[in-house]
């Protein structure tokens, strides 16, 4: 399997949860990524606070996919932390571009990809292209 490949798998994980994340009043969103020793996990949650300079931000759930995650093997991705972030960056922005709700995370305020115990990159800020 290849990255490619998990892309289709990725898309429909974040649909289902963005479905169910549409009713609440979410500001922004973060995919919060996990290392585990034979995968890296990524969990959605959606926050009610947004600000770009505290990234407590990300800790401010209103929603969250909870052990609904979704998983990067590391035999796909690498063992590596900066594979895991790199992949799962790859996949949040490739979504921002073709996912069916990808409207709903560009209509937050910001949408980050990083570890939990990491810093936040964005894959998306309102008013940027």
């Amino acid at each position: 399997m290849r990255l490619i490949e998990l892309q289709s798998e990725f898309n429909a994980w974040a649909d289902r949860l963005l479905t169910q994340a549409m009713s609440s009043s979410v500001v922004a969103y973060n995919f919060n990524l996990y290392e585990h020793a034979t995968q890296f996990a990524i969990q959605l949650v959606g926050t009610r606070s947004f600000d770009m300079k505290d990234q407590d931000w990300a800790c401010d759930e209103i929603f969250s996919s909870g052990e609904d995650l979704f998983s990067l093997p590391h035999a796909v991705v690498g063992d590596r932390w900066e594979k895991g972030l790199e992949a799962a960056k790859s996949l949040v922005e490739s979504y921002l571009h073709h996912g069916s709700k990808a409207e709903v995370l560009k209509a937050s305020s910001g949408v980050g990809v990083g570890f939990v115990d990491g810093d936040i990159e964005f894959a998306h800020l309102r008013g940027s292209q």
